[in-house]
């Protein structure tokens, strides 16, 4: 009789539980809430201990397992952990449905063993749960899908930037959908585009490196990005910052669309162009500034240059522009400014630039000329326009100007020189009449020089900071690489404009200007010098040119021992030059100073050897490093035999001494291929680079410009 109640008991227990696990399952919104649930009934509808579920993380998510447990009252707390080890009948069972596991269920109780109907309702509900959960997860999945394509059918519609995405797999790559920001951006509702080329946007304005990229970006299925000129549908013009990338398909592997994001740069492209206009153009005018005007003559000389031509560079100035400047004021001579640019413009052709400096300061570059003829006919004709009247607040104007013309190659490598030959041609011009124009002669130079007072020009250069170091690399014949520098003075005077050390030293050796100058030059080269150390650049040395009344000082140890303090520097950063004549004209005292420089840690050169006395028997008794083979002899060395047999003599002289020997002026190959053969250690000139600024100089040390091999042969 007991046996029966009991099992009456256990079959109403279980048909209880399984009903409340059926209508759970029913009525579950989540896995989460549906699992917690039917462990609850599990405790205290089915009277067990323990009830545990855990299911498998699904195959696309990330997040750890879902599990439930719960510990009927009076029995003490679990955690999952502990479920393997517990002390009452366990029983485990599978959660599978259409052949996959998806988690388990754990139960536990103190009645002892479970018997065959409870371990059967336990399947059943194990089996629900597994199709219940598998269910309800597909829907949440979908559910998931759905949100997820709103939200990007939400973000594609309200993005700013146009979206076209376009077929990989037909012809042509047809459009197949645009976003609303396309439409506004492009002006073309989606009916007109879908089914289209994306290319259509170009239209015939093929000549654009950015659809190189575009295309090879298609063709290699891969991400793009460039700027490209595109039309609306009106045909304005708006500059499209497209950027490309392939979509995959489930796989992973073949790509069936193309996703482009179109982005309107219109404005800041438009700003940037503006800057950059602004930049090279002068703002009253248009024509070019200065930093145009600089690249367009390099231009032209290199031009010149391959073609064998001739370049004019004409500086011209209004004459007494002064006068209708006060006369009108300021805005109508503005407009006269821009009147006369307009003329100017008009007597060149379109391969000609037209610059303006400032002022009433123009210039013109003529380029691929034949003869001076040629210019001078072009000066004339703008002297013609000019004489016609021009309107300043209704008065007829007459406006005359003085043109100084400079031609390339005669009268300067480079711009530079140019500009200052054209513009001492023009003072002449000034100075005889104006109103006319006359070609630069060499004489010039000496002439603008003495009418500017040059001493106190020189003067005042040095009070306003106008002299500055350029810096010649010494390239090592043997390495390749720049192991030294000679420093060279320039004087860049604000009318004239950049003064070569051979138009101003010898004034300042005459006024004794040179003691101030040398200073500043060694100022500069210390702190320089310092300054590239601090900025990891290569160790070198650097060579400075000292003068005979620098050299006959009494101080100038005390200076230059004052200068390695002041910057940190030890004295092998330096190497002083001297000329023979400047050490033979007082020989005992001249190896005093030598030594005591020598102590100072500065190495000593002897400067355009071969052109004083040349005396070996003083030679011995100086401690000098190096000697300088004088241009003159390098300049031949490939065509005369005897400036050869001169610099093979003393540099096989020089070694048997244990002198290191720089050769200077080296200009091409065929040179530099001779002092290779004779053993010379290091050479400078234009064969490898001109004297440059600091910044120039300190950048080919920071990329390691090297002197290419000799041909045939490593380095």
């Amino acid at each position: 009789m007991v046996e029966a109640n009991k099992a009456q008991d256990q079959a109403t227990r279980l048909l209880t539980l399984l009903a409340a696990c059926t209508q759970l399952r029913a009525a579950a919104a989540d896995t989460r809430v549906l699992i917690e649930q039917l462990c609850d009934a599990l405790v205290h509808a089915g009277g067990y201990a323990v009830a545990a579920i855990r299911l498998t993380a699904t195959h696309s998510s990330t997040e750890d397992p879902l599990r439930a447990l719960r510990v009927a009252a009076g029995h003490a707390s679990l955690l999952w952990s502990e479920l393997e080890h517990l002390d009452e009948p366990a029983l485990s069972l599978p959660l599978e449905y259409a052949g996959e596991n998806h988690g388990l269920l754990r139960v536990a109780h103190t009645d002892g063993p479970f018997d065959a109907m409870e371990r059967q309702v336990l399947a059943a509900i194990a089996a629900d749960l597994a199709f219940s959960a598998c269910a309800l997860r597909t829907r949440d999945t979908h559910r998931d899908l759905d949100d997820q394509l709103r939200q990007l059918s939400r973000a594609l519609e309200s993005s700013s930037n146009g979206v076209m995405i376009t077929s990989s797999t037909q012809l042509d790559h047809p459009i197949v959908y645009v976003n609303p920001a396309f439409e506004r951006i492009t002006g073309y509702s989606a009916a007109e585009v879908v089914g289209q080329s994306g290319r259509f946007l170009v239209r015939d304005d093929l000549a654009q490196k950015g659809l190189a990229e575009i295309r090879s970006a298609l063709r290699d299925h891969r991400e793009g990005h460039t700027v490209l000129r595109n039309y609306r549908k009106d045909g304005q013009l708006f500059w499209n910052e497209l950027s490309i990338a392939p979509v995959l398909d489930e796989s992973g592997q073949a790509t069936t669309h193309f996703v482009s994001i179109i982005n309107d740069v219109t404005e800041r492209i438009t700003y940037e162009q503006q800057l950059e206009y602004h930049a090279t153009h002068d703002v009253l005018t248009g024509l070019a500034n200065r930093n145009l005007l600089n690249d367009r003559i390099e231009q032209a000389i290199l031009l010149a240059r391959q073609n064998e031509r001739l370049v004019g560079v004409l500086l011209l100035d209004l004459d007494r522009f002064k006068l209708i400047n006060d006369g009108f004021g300021h805005i109508p001579a503005d407009n006269l400014l821009k009147a006369v640019a307009m003329r100017l413009t008009s007597c060149v052709r379109d391969t000609d630039t037209v610059a303006r400096l400032g002022g009433d300061e123009f210039v013109v570059v003529l380029s691929s000329v034949d003869d001076a003829d040629g210019v001078a006919s072009v000066a004339a004709k703008i002297l013609r326009q000019l004489t016609l009247p021009l309107g300043v607040e209704g008065k007829d104007v007459f406006v005359t100007a003085s043109i100084g013309i400079a031609l390339y190659p005669r009268d300067g490598e480079h711009g530079e020189a140019l500009l200052r030959n054209a513009d001492v041609a023009m003072y002449r011009v000034k100075e005889h009449g104006r109103n006319n124009y006359r070609f630069y002669t060499p004489e010039m130079t000496h002439m603008a020089l003495d009418r500017l007072d040059m001493e106190s020009n020189l003067r005042r250069a040095l009070e306003r900071d106008e002299i500055t170091v350029f810096y010649q690399p010494i390239v090592s014949l043997k390495t390749g690489t720049i192991v030294g520098a000679e420093a060279l003075a320039r004087w860049n005077h604000p009318r004239i404009g950049m003064i070569q050390p051979i138009e101003f030293i010898p004034l300042a050796e005459e006024t004794g200007l040179i003691i101030p100058l040398g200073e500043r030059i060694l100022h500069q080269v210390c702190h320089q010098l310092a300054a590239w150390q601090r900025n990891g650049l290569p160790s070198i040395q650097v060579a400075i040119n000292i003068s005979a009344r620098q050299f006959r000082q009494d101080n100038l140890t005390d200076l230059l021992r004052r200068k390695l303090a002041e910057t940190g520097l030890e004295g092998n950063t330096l190497e002083f030059e001297l000329t023979e004549s400047m050490v033979m004209h007082d020989v005992e005292n001249a190896i005093v100073m030598l030594r005591e420089l020598k102590q100072l840690g500065v190495a000593l050169a002897l400067d355009d050897f071969g052109t004083g006395y040349s005396s070996l028997a003083y030679l011995k008794r100086f401690p000098i490093d190096a000697l300088k083979i004088d241009r003159s002899f390098v300049r031949d060395i490939d065509t005369e035999s005897d400036d050869a047999a001169i610099a093979h003599a003393v540099i096989a002289m020089a070694h048997s001494l244990g002198l290191r020997v720089i050769a200077e002026g080296v200009e091409n190959a065929a040179q530099l291929n001779l002092l290779r053969e004779y053993g010379c250690d290091d050479f400078q000139g234009f064969l490898f680079s001109r004297p440059v600024p600091a910044e120039e100089f300190a950048l080919l040390l920071q990329n390691g410009r090297l002197l290419p091999p000799p041909a045939g042969g490593k380095q």
